[in-house]
């Protein structure tokens, strides 16, 4: 994820999202030999930092279920291997587990650090190499624009959760 900045009783607050795995499943189908569609559903989990002049760090954890649907091009000319580009939009669902103690002391008592659910963009560009006609190792790299709408106390702000995917993974075909 990218880092963005958060307002906070006019104080610029740095988010810092760490890096963090990625699991999930896809189902691709080709309409025609160059082209396909490609659904996917993964799961992340990334801690957040917070950095400001005398605030602690450790703010939360960000889940995030991000739902894809990309349109795949495809420029094979070897049946083993099939690179390709794509493009696409998603929704990803989002939800914050807040550290207590934390937002506790920077944004008083009972605090709450709420993320809503958003949409956004994205392009790939991968390679599958096929190790028989019907199992393929996939490499991918996927940029992706997404903003979410935080709130910390009645404070909103919109926070860039941009970010750089590179996965590897196992696909058979029916």
């Amino acid at each position: 994820y990218s880092n963005d900045d958060f307002v906070v009783y006019g104080v610029n607050v740095d988010t810092e999202p760490d890096d963090s795995g990625m699991y999930g499943v896809n189902l691709t189908y080709f309409f025609d030999r160059y082209a396909s569609f490609e659904l996917s559903a993964d799961y992340t989990e990334a801690d957040v930092e917070f950095s400001a002049p005398g605030l602690p760090e450790d703010a939360g954890a960000l889940e995030q279920v991000p739902v894809l649907l990309t349109l795949r091009m495809h420029f094979s000319t070897n049946p083993r291997v099939s690179p390709y580009i794509g493009g696409g939009v998603g929704w990803y669902f989002n939800s914050f587990d807040t550290n207590r103690p934390v937002a506790d002391i920077i944004f008083g008592p009972g605090a709450d650090i709420e993320v809503d659910d958003t949409y956004g963009f994205h392009v790939n560009a991968g390679i599958e190499v096929f190790l028989n006609n019907n199992l393929a190792i996939n490499f991918d790299i996927k940029y992706i624009w997404s903003d979410v709408e935080a709130e910390v106390n009645g404070f909103n702000d919109e926070v860039d959760l941009d970010a750089l995917v590179a996965g590897v993974g196992l696909k058979y075909y029916f």
